[in-house]
């Protein structure tokens, strides 16, 4: 029997408290905005880069796929705190 991972998140979750989510925009922003080689990729890149080592039906591509907006939002909040414009 397989455990539940809602019971796992819940326990985990009891123990650590929740990221600010300017924390968390900021470590999206430095793990999508670098390639594998550490050196600086445009969001888009990086995305491509994690479905092409992983193929469409892995898992990490297809939750990469599911949080995409919210991955690119955040590279374009730090982006704009940073007053940097475009990518």
């Amino acid at each position: 029997m397989r455990a539940n991972p809602r019971a796992r998140f819940d326990t985990l979750g009891a123990d650590f408290a929740e990221e600010r989510p300017e924390s968390v925009e900021a470590l999206t922003y430095c793990d999508m905005t670098t390639g594998p080689d550490c050196l600086p990729v445009g969001v888009e890149t990086r995305l491509a880069e994690i479905h092409s080592r992983y193929g469409p039906e892995h898992l990490v591509s297809r939750s990469i796929t599911k949080a995409t907006p919210c991955i690119v939002a955040a590279v374009h909040a730090v982006h704009a705190a940073l007053g940097h414009s475009g990518q």
